[in-house]
């Protein structure tokens, strides 16, 4: 790569990737590669974790009009990413890049237990 041929704020601009890139791998390690090439590309995770086989059909209305309410996004369901999560007991995690609305059986049960 010949660095002469880019301009000084390219080269800049570069830089501070390679940092971001360093620092993500470091800390977060293989998920900070997702990171990056999600901040370098623009792009934003939608993640919904919900409890049990069969509730995902009924949970994507719900979910839609949550993004839409909490998050002020609106998003289609195909570009949510739907992972069965029986840890929850119950209920729904609303992911949203780094943002998080937990709607979980198991989170009231922590509020009460405080």
């Amino acid at each position: 790569m010949d660095f002469s041929t880019h301009s000084k704020t390219e080269l800049q601009n570069l830089l501070k990737g390679l940092k971001s890139y360093r620092a993500l791998e470091k800390f977060v390690g293989r998920r900070g590669r997702a990171l990056f090439a999600r901040t370098q590309s623009g792009t934003k995770l939608y993640r919904v974790e919900y409890f049990g086989e069969d509730n995902r059909n009924t949970l994507e209305p719900i979910t839609l009009s949550a993004y839409t309410r909490h998050f002020g996004e609106m998003i289609d369901s195909k570009s949510i990413e739907w992972k069965q999560n029986d840890t929850i007991r119950g209920g729904i995690r609303i992911f949203s890049g780094d943002d998080m609305m937990d709607i979980s059986f198991q989170e009231v049960e922590n509020r009460l237990k405080r």
